[in-house]
């Protein structure tokens, strides 16, 4: 029986999570009108790499590699063993694992901070329920891509140097951590590095050897293949964002500030940096901390933090900022007892619910309003582009918003944005001569092009036709725009886009229509 009120804390932290990803899903289900979708077409990326790759490629084209996904392993969990409609559903069943894992390691770094026992246990109870809610969990499982198990792997970091620290340490546990927190994003090689720093600052220089190693070579033999495939050793992805923080040419520590200036205007970047202040004022007014073997804990929260800020980005539905989100909040937590020992165990215990209840307000709005709603928006717009280009022209398309249009399309996909193109890419950021898109469009025989027509005015040929907008109704969630617009790209071939368009325009659902250009009627 002794077992059981620690027992009852790991279930209370991954019910409280399941419940509210629950309610999450069944909200979004009703907006949808009982149709399952999720928040971001970004998913569909994944998808179409993963049907790419069992197919013997690699990309979003079989017959053009590209290293459209950022993440060096998750597109490979995705590939359709069984089928493609059942390949939908398994970023959500992988996310449903990923949440799973991170709330029991949530619940496990609260009991090794001391919370499942004693007058503690009533406040780890609370932050049992309120903790993963607040650090995004359920709204990344939601999302359904990589950062809920880069998250979980994180996670698992912070409780392996902990209990590192403490004397009973958990190798698998931080090797596993330390191996796939870079394989599933880039990012996790920050806070991976540092654990290895930590390894062998404890004079365990085999171990730190290992750690290095699984850091550091499974992500540079995945860069090593894109080199072999003929891409840049980094994801067009991950160049792609960087390009569009950054877009100016300037020397590499200007880049780094503008990005760090960048992550400070949003909400996310805001709460990183003040819980780098809280991080920082618990080392100046704590003896004990800097005395006990949780000072490199310290460390590793801050300079991991302080990477994320300066390297990674923050927003897009919050999933950026998920995995240090959650490492720094509960290495906070963990921290308190040791930086507030000797004060009343209820200081303690109130300040760790302030520390909960903070991200919980930032990102209240956000989860239920915007969340919620983006399943809709993409089925009103990604979805119906979808259908349009694979069930009413059938011909190769060029896109600027990556992801339905490709999962399941036999035809050539052209990313004008360039995820799943590095030349289009290279146009893009680059100042490149307006009309860029036309010789790219004739080279794959594109006939047709749904573009957001303000993002990629310099990419529309100059010998395209726009036929139409087609337009979602109301602002729903998080889309790029309402009004997508139609091209043929050639006057050739708008009889065969008409005609098409007059097909697919009376099957399209409530809260969206078509509009044509003057003359296409």
């Amino acid at each position: 029986m002794t077992g059981m009120p620690f027992l009852s804390l790991r279930w209370v932290s991954i019910v409280s999570a399941f419940l509210v990803f629950a309610a999450l899903q069944a909200a979004a289900i009703y907006q949808t009108g009982g149709y399952f979708e999720y928040p971001l077409d970004d998913t569909y990326i994944h998808l179409a790499m993963a049907e790419s790759i069992w197919s013997g490629g690699y990309g979003v084209n079989l017959s053009e590699p590209s290293a459209a996904s950022s993440s060096a392993l998750f597109p490979f969990l995705l590939v359709p063993v069984v089928s493609l409609e059942f390949q939908r559903y398994m970023p959500l069943i992988w996310n449903i694992i990923g949440l799973g894992l991170s709330a029991w390691l949530w619940a496990e770094l609260l009991l090794e901070g001391g919370y499942g026992k004693g007058k503690l246990k009533r406040y780890g109870v609370a932050l049992a329920v309120l903790g993963p809610t607040a650090v995004l969990m359920p709204s990344n499982a939601m999302i359904g891509m990589e950062h809920t198990l880069h998250a979980a792997a994180s996670l698992a970091i912070l409780l392996g140097l902990m209990r590192l620290l403490k004397g009973t340490p958990s190798w698998g546990l931080l090797f596993a951590g330390i191996l796939f927190a870079p394989l599933f994003r880039f990012e996790g090689l920050a806070l991976s590095l540092l654990a290895a720093l930590v390894i062998f600052s404890c004079k365990e220089k085999r171990r730190g050897g290992v750690a290095l190693f699984l850091a550091f070579v499974p992500i540079l033999l995945f860069c090593g293949f894109l080199v072999l495939l003929g891409l840049d050793p980094l994801p067009s992805s991950v160049q792609a964002k960087i390009a569009s923080a950054v877009r100016d040419e300037m020397p590499m520590y200007l880049r780094i500030i503008r990005m760090f200036m960048a992550n400070l205007t949003e909400p996310g970047g805001i709460l990183l940096m003040l819980y780098l202040v809280v991080l920082l004022g618990m080392w100046l007014s704590s003896e004990s901390l800097r005395r006990s073997p949780m000072a490199k804990q310290w460390v590793v929260l801050v300079g991991a933090t302080g990477a994320h800020l300066l390297l990674g980005h923050v927003g897009w539905l919050n999933r950026y900022e998920h995995y240090i989100l959650s490492v720094v909040t509960a290495g906070i937590l963990v921290l308190l007892p040791i930086v507030m020992q000797g004060s009343d165990l209820g200081r303690v215990g109130m300040r760790a619910i302030i520390a909960v209840l903070l991200p919980l307000a930032i990102y209240a709005k956000s989860n239920v309003t915007i969340l919620v709603e983006s399943p809709k928006s993409i089925y009103l717009q990604q979805r119906q582009m979808s259908e349009f280009a694979k069930r009413y022209m059938k011909t190769p398309v060029a896109v600027n918003d990556l992801g339905w249009v490709a999962w399941g399309n036999p035809n050539y996909v052209l990313d004008l944005f360039g995820l799943g193109s590095t030349e289009a890419l290279k146009y893009r950021t680059t100042k490149s001569e307006p009309g860029w898109g036309g010789p790219m469009a004739v080279r794959h025989d594109v006939r047709f092009a749904m573009v957001y027509e303000e993002w990629m005015k310099e990419a529309i040929g100059k010998d395209w036709v726009r036929v139409g907008m087609f337009i979602t109704e109301e602002d729903w969630g998080f889309v790029s725009g309402a009004q997508v617009a139609f091209f043929a790209t050639s006057a050739d071939y708008i009889p065969r886009l008409i005609k098409a368009l007059h097909q697919w325009v009376p099957t399209l659902p409530a809260g969206t229509h078509f509009e044509y250009d003057e003359g296409f009627e």
